[in-house]
């Protein structure tokens, strides 16, 4: 299962958007619109972007939106998307490890249902440089169906591919060493719920006083 997701991302990317609904049954952008309330100022950095479909939700709502993301399969149908939608945001290709982004660039950084890269201490260290002081890292990371029949579970299991991270509070031990104040915090529907965490880094003194 985790091979056919990582070929998800790659070379069937075309249909991403298709399985995502499907394996969701529907809750896919209602998760991923979990990030927009706990969005803080204007510039936003989207890593892992994937077909670009939040990045346009933030941009309609005014928010400055730039992107990261290492699939040239996603990249290329994320432009098209948001050509098509007359929505400007600048893409480009880049590891989270590695971002081409000065410091504090951001005031919010944004990922859903990341990959392995979420656990790499070389990209914490990134995200935590890119982002502002005062900023937040909004991850979604768990979704989970409330259904108990057959077909659910197994959608719960293929969910559990893309939130690998485990559950917020496990995410949040992952991020323990970025410094970040970090906090579980969760969403429910009929449907479904989905986890999200959510770490504030650590304002500037002004040095008065």
């Amino acid at each position: 299962m985790a091979f056919a997701f990582c070929r998800l991302y790659n070379e069937f990317a075309w249909a991403y958007d298709g399985v995502s609904y499907l394996v969701s049954r529907g809750e896919w952008r209602q998760w991923q619109q979990a990030v927009l309330p706990r969005l803080r100022g204007p510039r936003i950095l989207e890593i892992g972007f994937g077909t670009g479909d939040l990045l346009s939700e933030m941009r309609s709502q005014g928010y400055l939106c730039y992107g990261v993301e290492l699939s040239p399969s996603m990249l290329r149908i994320a432009r098209r998307k948001l050509k098509r939608q007359g929505v400007e945001a600048p893409l480009c290709r880049a590891r989270a490890q590695d971002m081409p982004f000065q410091d504090g660039a951001f005031d919010s950084l944004v990922s859903t249902f990341p990959s392995s890269f979420i656990l790499d201490p070389r990209a914490q260290r990134e995200m935590v440089r890119v982002l502002a002081p005062g900023g937040r890292l909004v991850v979604v990371n768990e979704g989970r169906l409330w259904g108990r029949d057959p077909w659910s579970r197994f959608l719960n299991r293929a969910l559990k591919v893309t939130g690998g991270d485990g559950s917020p509070v496990q995410l949040c031990e992952a991020l323990g060493g970025t410094g970040l104040e970090l906090q579980p915090e969760e969403e429910r529907s009929e449907q479904s719920r989905v986890g999200v965490v959510v770490g504030t880094k650590e304002e500037e003194e002004d040095g008065t006083g």
